[in-house]
C-alpha cells in the first residue's frame, strides 16, 4: 500500500474507527458496508429505500428495507428527506434499538441537505448555499465571473411567448434547449427539452411550468455531452478525467435519454485541457466563495468549438462510479463524506488526483441503462451481445461478448442495463452510439418500447468499423 492510501485509510479510521454508522439511503450499499468494515466501524445499520434486503453477515451491519424506492431519482429523494426529518415511530424504534446512546454518524445520499436524522449528525449533508449553486437558470453568471467561453443564454420566467421569441432568436438551424429549474429536483434531463417547433415549444411548456420556476433557453450544441469532476480539498481542487454522459436523443421528439455514463470516450487533448483547467477554477470560487468542500461536477458539450459548459452540480456526482471501479481498494465515496464533514484527510489535493486520474485513465468502466415502463419482467434476464457497423446482436455461443444486456424488475416496470466489457472495447470513441443499438436491440427482442435514438454526434467525424470494435472470432 503506497504513503497516499496509508495515510487516507488511517485518517478515515480516526472518522469511522470503532462507530455505528447508519446508511440512509444510497446505491451500492453492500459496498459502503464492507469499506466500513475496513476501517474498524463497529456495527453499520442500513437503511434501504429498496423493497429487499441482500444477504449479510449480522455481526457486521442490520439491513433494513424501507421500501419507498421511486423509480424517479427525485420521487425517492423527496420521500428520503421526508423520512430523514420528520422519522415515523417504527424507523425511530429502528435507531434507538441499534444506537440507544444516539451517538451513531449518519451518511445519506449526495442530494440530502438534512443536517440531523433524529438528533445524529448527517457527515455529508450539502449546505444551503452549495445547493443553491446547482440551479441552472443562474449558472451563467459564474461562467462570466471566470471569463469562460460559453453558448448565448437568456433566462426567463415562465412566459411561452417571450419563451419563443428567445427561441427564434437563439436558433443557429438545430433548434435550442430549454432547461427548466425550480424547487423540484432537477436530474437526469427530466427538465430539458430541445425545441425546434413552436409545436415542440408548446409541449415542453406544458412540462417545465407546472414544475419550475425559470426556463433557460440556449442554442441547441452538437458535440458529446461530457462531465469533468473536481473534488475540494482545504489546500485546493483535485480535478479528474473527463467522462462521457450518455445521453441519446429520442427520435422526432424533444425529450433526451439520460441513459448513465462511461468513461470510454477521450476528448481531444486541447478540450481536456480546457475542462481540466475550468474544473480547476470552479473549484477555487467554490472554496473561496461557499467555503465549498467534496465533490462537483461541470457538465458541457465537447463542441467543435471546444468545452461549453452548460451547469455545475455540488455533489457526489453518479459517474463517480467509473473512479471508484478504477480504484476498488479506496473508498472514494467515504473520502467525499469525510471531507464536506470537515475532517482532515492527511493528503493534498494533487496526490489525490494523480492517484485517481492514473487509475482511471488506464481502466475504463461504466454505468448505462434506462428506466422502461412498457414490460414488467418478474425476474432478471440477460444476454451476451456483440456489435457490427453499429448495430448490436445477441452472441454466439462460441463468440467473445463486447457487452452485456440485461432487463430487471424495477419498481417503474423494469431498468434495461448495458455492462461493456472493457477489455473488448477500445478506448477513445464515446459509446452512445452502441448503447442506441443495444436499445434498438432490447426493443426489437424484449419489447422494451423505448422508441428510436439516436446518438450526439463527436466533433471528430470519424466511424469506428467492426474490425476496430474487434469483430468475435469463432473458435
Amino acid at each position: 500500500m503506497t504513503p497516499v492510501f496509508l495515510a487516507l485509510h488511517e485518517r478515515l479510521r480516526t472518522l469511522f474507527g470503532d462507530r455505528k454508522v447508519v446508511l440512509a439511503g444510497g446505491t451500492r450499499l453492500s459496498s459502503r458496508v464492507s469499506e466500513l468494515n475496513q476501517l474498524g466501524a463497529r456495527h453499520t445499520l442500513v437503511l434501504s429505500t429498496d423493497d429487499h434486503a441482500p444477504l449479510h453477515d449480522s455481526e457486521v451491519s442490520r439491513w433494513v428495507p424501507l421500501g419507498i424506492a421511486g423509480g424517479f431519482v427525485a420521487v425517492e429523494q423527496r420521500r428520503l428527506t421526508q423520512l430523514l426529518e420528520r422519522p415515523n415511530a417504527e424507523v425511530r424504534a429502528i435507531l434507538d434499538d441499534f444506537d440507544p446512546e444516539g451517538e451513531a454518524l449518519v451518511i445519506s445520499t449526495p442530494y440530502i441537505s438534512t443536517a440531523e436524522f433524529a438528533g445524529r449528525p448527517v457527515l455529508n449533508a450539502r449546505r444551503p448555499e452549495w445547493v443553491e449553486l446547482e440551479n441552472k437558470t443562474t449558472i451563467d453568471a459564474l461562467w462570466d465571473e471566470l471569463s469562460a467561453p460559453r453558448a448565448p443564454a437568456v433566462v426567463l420566467d415562465l412566459d411561452f411567448e417571450a419563451l419563443w421569441v428567445a427561441t427564434e432568436k437563439l436558433d443557429r438551424g438545430a433548434g435550442v434547449v430549454w432547461s427548466g429549474d425550480g424547487p423540484a429536483i432537477n436530474g437526469g434531463a427530466n427538465f430539458v427539452r430541445r425545441v425546434r417547433s413552436r409545436e415542440e415549444a408548446a409541449d415542453a411548456f406544458a412540462v417545465l411550468a407546472p414544475k419550475c420556476d425559470f426556463v433557460r433557453v440556449m442554442p441547441f450544441l452538437e458535440g458529446i455531452p461530457v462531465s469533468v469532476h473536481g473534488i475540494v480539498f482545504p489546500d485546493g481542487t483535485a480535478v479528474l478525467r473527463p467522462i462521457e454522459m450518455v445521453v441519446p436523443r429520442r427520435a422526432g421528439s424533444a425529450r433526451f435519454l439520460y441513459a448513465g455514463c462511461a468513461s470510454y470516450y477521450d476528448p481531444p487533448a486541447w478540450i481536456r485541457d480546457e475542462m481540466r483547467n475550468l474544473a480547476r477554477r470552479v473549484g477555487e470560487r467554490l472554496r473561496e466563495t461557499v467555503d465549498y468542500r467534496g465533490t462537483f461536477t461541470l457538465d458541457g458539450i465537447a463542441t467543435e468549438d471546444g468545452f461549453l459548459p452548460t451547469e455545475i452540480n455540488t455533489r457526489y456526482g453518479g459517474a463517480m462510479v467509473c473512479f471508484e471501479d478504477a480504484l476498488p481498494q479506496l473508498p472514494v465515496s467515504l473520502v467525499q463524506v469525510a471531507l464536506v464533514a470537515g475532517h482532515d484527510l492527511g493528503i493534498s489535493s494533487m496526490e489525490f488526483e494523480e492517484l485517481l486520474v492514473g487509475a482511471a485513465d488506464g481502466f475504463r468502466a461504466g454505468s448505462v441503462g434506462a428506466n422502461v415502463r412498457a414490460v414488467n419482467p418478474t425476474e432478471v434476464v440477460e444476454r451476451p451481445v456483440v456489435f457490427t457497423d453499429w448495430s448490436c446482436r445477441f452472441a454466439h455461443p462460441e463468440e467473445a461478448p463486447q457487452a452485456t444486456l440485461r432487463l430487471r424488475p424495477s419498481p417503474l416496470g423494469a431498468r434495461l442495463e448495458l455492462d461493456f466489457h472493457a477489455e473488448q472495447l477500445p478506448n477513445g470513441r464515446p459509446v452512445a452510439a452502441l448503447t442506441v443499438a443495444a436499445f434498438a436491440l432490447a426493443d426489437q427482442e424484449w419489447g422494451t418500447c423505448l422508441g428510436p435514438l439516436e446518438p450526439a454526434i463527436p466533433i471528430e467525424d470519424e466511424v469506428l468499423t467492426s474490425v476496430e470494435l474487434g469483430e468475435a472470432v469463432t473458435a
